[in-house]
């Protein structure tokens, strides 16, 4: 499987801001971005304030898939300049995540000009 953050190169050409949101306290979350390099910005979301905001947050399989327990799914948002989500992509589970290239493909389609500097 393909990580997104191999591919950084591909949206910082097109101009494109990647953030990453997870339920993690921030202590947590800096010191996985050190200890894996992870060079994307992570915003900690404790009580799932934005899951909730954007409708990624609900029950799903958990525990070995014997219980259902409430957690953000991972979801994928394109948002313009003007701070409207003009695509989104929400996963069935926790793996369900689109390809490098479906993303790059509706960035091209949806952004102006996404080449140009």
């Amino acid at each position: 499987m393909t990580l997104l953050t191999e591919h950084l190169s591909k949206f910082k050409k097109r101009r494109i801001k990647l953030l990453s949101i997870a339920s993690d306290s921030i202590r947590l979350l800096r010191k996985f971005k050190e200890e894996n390099k992870f060079t994307v910005d992570i915003i900690s979301d404790r009580g799932a304030k934005i899951a909730k905001e954007y409708d990624v947050y609900w029950f799903a399989p958990g525990a070995g898939k014997k219980i259902n327990i409430k957690q953000a799914v991972p979801s994928k948002f394109l948002i313009n300049k003007e701070g409207r989500i003009i695509w989104k992509y929400i996963g069935k589970d926790k793996t369900d995540r689109p390809s490098i290239e479906m993303m790059i493909s509706i960035i091209d389609e949806n952004i102006k000009n996404p080449n140009k500097e």
